[in-house]
């Protein structure tokens, strides 16, 4: 393809051999009339032979111009292709968390003996990566059979699974007269987990004021477990086994010791992915803070050694992790997150009949729901839940506190008439959940986490849905 450069020079060169043969024709022309009409055109054009005089040097130059051309197409096209170069793209990891780093390198083959001279290479990025450091693009002059690489940082902004590329590979001649542009489809998918930075303030603040947090909520249960609790006295049916004899013979009547043991808790954090959870801010909607509250939440309970699974739902379970516990099962619940996107509408009901199917035990249900779909299928749900010893804690976002609307009075007034509104739906739906038993906690983005958190905590603490 002829560059602006290249097309002009084409067309200086095409006009110089046609001026030349113009002046050719006139000087024949001018013979022609003198001979036959006895017509002598110099009264009217003295400096005629003058032209005629500059036609062979037009044509040179016409001729140098478009042979210049071909020579620099023929050069041009040995190289122009896209089996000359190899690209590989080489990134520091495919798995990172919102807000953390990635280093990306590329390398580029010269497969040809020929020097590959104004070759640029651009590597396309999605729009929710940030280039922090060095740049995308590169121009660059390749020698014959040599490699040359370059590098750049992106920052991860958004949670989801993202592709780098593909690659805009442009060759260019020399002389600029030429151009070729190809699209290499070549990707690598980058998985961006929600922001990890909720739980690293956390270990910061366990490690500040030395593992309060824990132990304080597990779950105990008297019995026959190993650590001491207390004594009481005999009743009937105690082993004998378990007297303390010592306490026995200073009080003069039988006394037993008691023992606790540790419980686990199972844990279900249903996330609502309806469309309505997809609003807010870029970066910050209200599904986004929900799959950083699950994040914490699943860390939390991976920590203490209790179990904890996924059910991502709008209209059905989209994602469905069973409650297990384990380092690996923790990042099967990263994945599962960041594949989450706003789709459909929500129904509880729906999603917790099928939850029933596949987990027929009791369980605690930490939901993360915006309650903007229909009162009556969640009340439905509710019914289910309880029905199967499924115990529901409703953490609600408030939608309008998730639109950041600011400068315009006129739009702040609005915005006040219609948080007022929605907060007053918001207390019919929690009156009708209220007889279940069922309390909705209401959140904004700046006390979700602490609120998930608390929420947990509160229940475990009350030695809900132990195993």
């Amino acid at each position: 393809m002829l560059t602006k450069r290249g097309g002009l020079l084409l067309l200086l060169g095409a006009s110089a051999e046609l001026l030349a043969l113009s002046f050719y024709g006139l000087r024949d022309f001018y013979v022609f009339l003198l001979q036959t009409l006895n017509i002598d055109l110099k009264i009217f054009a003295p400096n005629i032979d003058q032209l005629v005089f500059l036609s062979p040097y037009l044509l040179i130059l016409g001729n140098m111009l478009i042979g210049s051309i071909l020579l620099s197409y023929i050069s041009f096209s040995r190289i122009a292709n896209i089996t000359s170069i190899e690209i590989e793209r080489e990134v520091s990891d495919i798995r990172r968390f919102a807000g953390d780093l990635l280093l990306v390198n590329i390398k580029v083959k010269n497969n040809t003996r020929f020097w590959i001279t104004n070759l640029f290479i651009s590597d396309i990025v999605p729009d929710t990566f940030d280039i922090v450091f060095g740049e995308n693009y590169f121009s660059l002059t390749l020698p014959p059979r040599g490699t040359v690489s370059f590098s750049y940082i992106l920052r991860c902004g958004a949670r989801g699974i993202y592709y780098l590329g593909p690659f805009q590979v442009v060759f260019q001649d020399k002389a600029s007269l030429f151009i070729k542009e190809y699209l290499v489809d070549k990707k690598t998918e980058i998985i961006v987990y929600p922001s990890y930075e909720d739980v690293r303030r956390f270990e910061f603040l366990q490690k500040m004021y030395g593992g309060l947090l824990f132990g304080r909520y597990r779950v105990r249960e008297k019995g026959h477990g190993y650590d001491f609790w207390g004594l009481r006295k005999y009743q009937v049916g105690d082993s004998l086994k378990f007297v303390d004899w010592k306490t026995t013979a200073k009080r003069g009547e039988l006394y037993v010791k008691e023992y606790e043991s540790e419980k686990n808790v199972k844990v279900y954090i249903f996330i609502d992915c309806g469309l309505t959870m997809g609003s807010g801010t870029k970066r910050f909607t209200k599904l986004d803070y929900a799959t950083r509250a699950a994040v914490l939440l699943a860390y939390i309970a991976n920590r203490g050694q209790d179990f904890f699974g996924l059910v991502a739902y709008s209209d059905k379970i989209l994602e469905f992790l069973p409650a297990r516990r384990g380092r690996r099962h923790f990042y099967k619940l990263l994945d599962a997150l960041a594949k989450l996107e706003p789709q459909g509408t929500s129904n509880f009901h729906i999603a917790m009949r099928e939850f029933i199917l596949r987990e027929r035990r009791f369980s605690l249900a930490l939901i993360i729901s915006d309650l903007e779909g229909d009162p009556s299928i969640l009340e439905e749900g509710i019914k289910i839940a309880l029905a199967h010893k499924v115990y529901p804690v409703i953490i609600a976002p408030i939608g309008p506190l998730f639109e950041r609307i600011t400068g315009d009075r006129y739009i702040e007034a609005l915005k006040e008439v219609a948080l007022a509104e929605y907060m007053s739906r918001r207390e019919s739906i929690k009156q009708r959940l209220a007889k279940y038993g069922v309390y909705v906690v209401d959140v904004g983005p700046e006390d979700i986490l602490a609120v998930a958190l608390e929420m947990f905590l509160r229940a475990k603490g009350r030695s809900i849905a132990i195993v």
